[in-house]
């Protein structure tokens, strides 16, 4: 008989951008819901070392470093000794690795596992636009998440997620509720979806000139059937919490 598995999923905190109060609102929040998985959705770092945008950042890839790890830690401690831990590698995490973008002679020093002791008890997955890059439960999908678009979510979720199935992804700091892909106003598929938005300050000099009225601090907590093999109904429950929209 297939166990059901409850599961609470972030994204974004982009360390050391961690709005402080959003993290202690996560951390009650998994205190809360007690979940047997919790998923990290990637972007833990900002990696502005790494970026290939001018910034004036003045912190070092060390206190990157140094934040997310304690962030991990906060989140083990919350989470009690039984919780599954899961993380996704997002595009700002990718970038420490990605060639051009941190000096070929000292990347393989500045790896965050190098760096980090809490990583040992994550299982943490690659960023590539392929089912080796998601992590599933059941048929619920988790990944970071890779296109930014308008439609980005329901496309994602057609080609990364499961028929009857659940897509969690961050990527876009736009939360969303559990919304069913639409293919017309009146035929619905059988795929969902979900966001978690970001944990980070929601205030940042980039987006002035970009739409930012969409971002918000949220987790998307929920359940999945621990189903082997497809099914022709939900095996799932899952909604969005969220804890404040940017204004």
């Amino acid at each position: 008989m297939a166990h059901t598995k409850k599961f609470l999923a972030f994204s974004c905190v982009h360390c050391p951008l961690q709005d402080p109060e959003a993290v202690a609102w996560m951390l009650d929040k998994i205190i809360e819901h007690k979940p047997d998985v919790i998923v990290h959705l990637g972007d833990g770092h900002e990696a502005v070392s790494a970026s290939k945008w001018p910034n004036e950042y003045n912190w070092t890839l060390e206190d990157e470093f140094h934040q997310h790890n304690r962030l991990l830690a906060d989140i083990r401690k919350a989470a009690g000794d039984k919780a599954k831990l899961v993380m996704m590698e997002g595009n700002h995490d990718d970038n420490i690795r990605a060639i051009g973008r941190i000096d070929s002679q000292l990347r393989s020093l500045c790896l965050p596992e190098m760096h980090e002791p809490e990583l040992k008890h994550w299982r943490v997955f690659p960023y590539t636009y392929s089912q080796r890059g998601v992590y599933r439960l059941g048929s619920v999908t988790f990944a970071h998440g890779y296109e930014a678009g308008q439609n980005s979510d329901k496309a994602q979720s057609i080609l990364l997620g499961m028929p009857y199935g659940l897509f969690v992804s961050g990527h876009t700091h736009r939360p969303k509720h559990v919304e069913q892909v639409m293919m017309t106003a009146a035929i619905p598929l059988p795929y969902w979806f979900a966001n978690a938005g970001t944990l980070r300050v929601m205030d940042c000099d980039y987006m002035e000139r970009k739409r930012q009225h969409q971002w918000g601090q949220a987790l998307v907590v929920g359940e999945s059937r621990e189903t082997k093999s497809p099914r022709m109904t939900k095996t799932w429950d899952a909604h969005t919490e969220i804890f404040r929209m940017y204004e």
